[in-house]
């Protein structure tokens, strides 16, 4: 126990100014609401520079095979992220160029997901010197999924709403 919070004590910050504003975008989504339709894109674009920046970091020490594994495990979170929406009652509002999404938990649980797998991947960076390419083809493969499924259900949300506009 006194480990985990040396590793806990040992993070900045904006970490938990980061976390605090997360969990509080995950609570709202566990009830109806209504987004208009271009906020829909900003979360999964917020995890599609992290996991890019994250990506590109990796290339830059001569990990290229990280992008082919970068864009397959995307494509697949995509795909899921799709599936698991395509089925959602989304009601169109034409005046306000909105949404409205039914509440669930599986925002606030892929947040909380994206956030523990960054935040251990970041302990583990922090810790260990050098770092095996194994710990790298983990990191992107996990974070490209989770990203992935945002970016396939913000996808499908946005192209449900754009009939808003035409």
């Amino acid at each position: 126990m006194e480990n985990l919070w040396l590793i806990l004590s040992g993070a900045p910050w904006w970490v938990y100014l980061l976390f605090v504003y997360l969990v509080t975008v995950g609570v709202k989504s566990i009830q109806p609401r209504t987004v208009p339709v271009k906020r829909v894109i900003l979360l999964p674009l917020l995890f599609v520079t992290w996991s890019f920046y994250n990506l590109y970091t990796r290339l830059v020490l001569g990990h290229m095979s990280l992008l082919l594994l970068w864009v397959v495990f995307l494509s697949i979170g995509a795909y899921l992220g799709i599936r698991e929406v395509r089925n959602w009652k989304i009601s169109i509002n034409r005046n306000q160029h909105a949404l409205t999404i039914p509440g669930n938990y599986s925002t606030l649980i892929l947040i909380l997901l994206i956030f523990i797998l960054k935040f251990v991947w970041g302990y583990i960076y922090a810790t260990h010197e050098p770092v095996s390419y194994w710990i790298y083809f983990w990191d992107i493969l996990t974070s490209s999924l989770v990203t992935g499924f945002f970016v396939g259900r913000a996808w499908f949300f946005f192209r449900r709403g754009s009939c808003i506009d035409g």
